[in-house]
């Protein structure tokens, strides 16, 4: 009997673990949340669930701690900041902003999403890592992380491209982020599991959208996660399987209509998510 006690707690201690494991961090991508003022998205974040705000428009000195301030005041999160820079036949170039933003964030876990622009027959990946590896040792000092970002037409395109070049910076502090759309646009025919199985020791965000299957546009591939024919839970369960346990971004590039209506929506379908 004993043993049979003592199975069955080991059982739902497994349970619980398994389940808290699933239940990742959510924030809306700025680009989605349009209201007036820092504090009108704030609270109609919070008032709708969301853990956060992240891939936000990179702000610095007085602009950016005041920022910070109404976030931390609500107990929500600035998670992440979109930032990049464009590879050149003489170097790389990137707005200032990026290092004066880096130092004012010194302390944070704020995530820095680094983009990288450039082109495949112009560009080589020496390039690329030389520019990663001066905004990661900038970021190492104010003790902050730097996901690669995959973008449809950039240097790197696919998460593929970004763990590759990942791994050649040789820096602790630079990982990758899966971005659904993106994805999905540059490489549809590719091997999701496969691909997010090939990033696991890197893979530290991700984000999703609303997306049809077979999609092509960014109309199709960026959408409320309440529409779409394309299997969001599948994607969750491929995280869960390579042992994700990052947070999630909602993609909301130029989705139409009321803001506050189309997070609601997606927050809904989140919750429908998580309950499957």
């Amino acid at each position: 009997m004993r043993i049979l006690i003592f199975t069955a707690l080991v059982f739902s201690i497994v349970a619980d673990v398994r389940a808290e494991s699933a239940k990742w961090p959510l924030f809306a991508f700025q680009n989605g949340v349009h209201f007036k003022t820092v504090e009108e998205r704030v609270r109609v974040l919070k008032e709708l669930g969301y853990d956060g705000i992240g891939s936000a428009n990179p702000s610095a000195g007085e602009e950016l701690q005041r920022r910070l301030k109404v976030y931390d005041d609500a107990k929500l999160k600035l998670f992440s900041f979109y930032v990049g820079g464009k590879l050149g036949a003489r170097g790389h170039t990137y707005n200032p902003v990026i290092t004066e933003m880096i130092t004012g964030l010194k302390g944070r876990d704020t995530v820095i999403e680094l983009y990288v622009q450039g082109s495949r027959n112009n560009n080589t990946d020496e390039q690329a890592v030389a520019f990663v590896r001066e905004i990661a040792d900038q970021a190492r000092q104010s003790g902050l992380k730097v996901v690669l970002y995959p973008h449809a037409g950039f240097y790197i395109d696919r998460i593929g491209d970004a763990v590759r070049v990942a791994k050649k910076c040789k820096r602790e502090n630079v990982g990758v982020m899966f971005n659904l759309c993106h994805f999905l646009h540059v490489e549809p025919k590719s091997d999701l599991k496969a691909a997010l199985e090939n990033a696991k020791p890197l893979l530290w965000r991700a984000s999703i959208s609303g997306a049809e299957a077979g999609g092509r546009s960014w109309g199709q591939l960026i959408q409320t996660l309440d529409r779409g024919s394309f299997d969001q839970a599948s994607v969750l369960e491929l995280l869960r399987g390579v042992g994700f346990d990052g947070v999630i971004g909602l993609q909301c590039y130029a989705v139409g209509g009321d803001s506050r209506d189309n997070l609601k929506r997606s927050m809904q379908a989140w919750r429908k998510l998580h309950a499957r």
